[in-house]
């Protein structure tokens, strides 16, 4: 027959407890911050490709400029 640890009492099921509901908050904590850098991530990529975009435009634009000042000084 086996012996069966009897159940924690008083304090130690107290301390027992808290270090549980304490692991579950770190690991909460942690993929929160997790998600936090990837959206970090996602954000920095989004204003990359928003400024390439605009840089291409800008360049669009000065090389129309650029052609009809061309024509017109002719």
């Amino acid at each position: 027959m086996t012996e069966e640890s009897p159940a924690k009492r008083g304090d130690a099921a107290w301390k027992e407890q808290r270090d549980a509901v304490a692991r579950r908050n770190a690991e909460a904590q942690k993929r929160g911050q997790d998600k936090k850098q990837s959206r970090a991530t996602m954000d920095a990529a989004h204003d990359r490709a928003e400024r390439d975009r605009e840089t291409e435009q800008l360049r669009n634009l000065n090389a129309q400029i650029d052609k009809r000042k061309a024509r017109g000084a002719r």
